[in-house]
């Protein structure tokens, strides 16, 4: 079984404000209305696997998996903003 490619991964994805999204244009989610993501579901360790990175031709992996445990600063409720 091949592990599913993260965002944690990706050389491609960017935080902007509050908002995280793909540099070559990929919409990370419909919901947004603009194809990014919330940067709470980052700060708080979410596995951010999202459908539509894992066929992605550009995907350009920086390195191996972040663990759970080292990913997002904020741990039930608590932590910076």
């Amino acid at each position: 079984m091949t592990k599913k490619k993260t965002l944690y991964e990706c050389s491609h994805a960017r935080v902007l404000g509050k908002r995280i999204y793909c540099e070559r244009g990929y919409p990370l989610s419909t919901k947004s209305g603009v194809g990014s993501l919330d940067v709470k579901r980052l700060a708080c360790g979410e596995p951010l696997e999202l459908d539509i990175c894992q066929p992605c031709p550009d995907f350009d992996r920086l390195g191996p998996p972040l663990p759970a445990g080292e990913r997002g600063w904020k741990r039930n409720g608590k932590g910076g903003s």
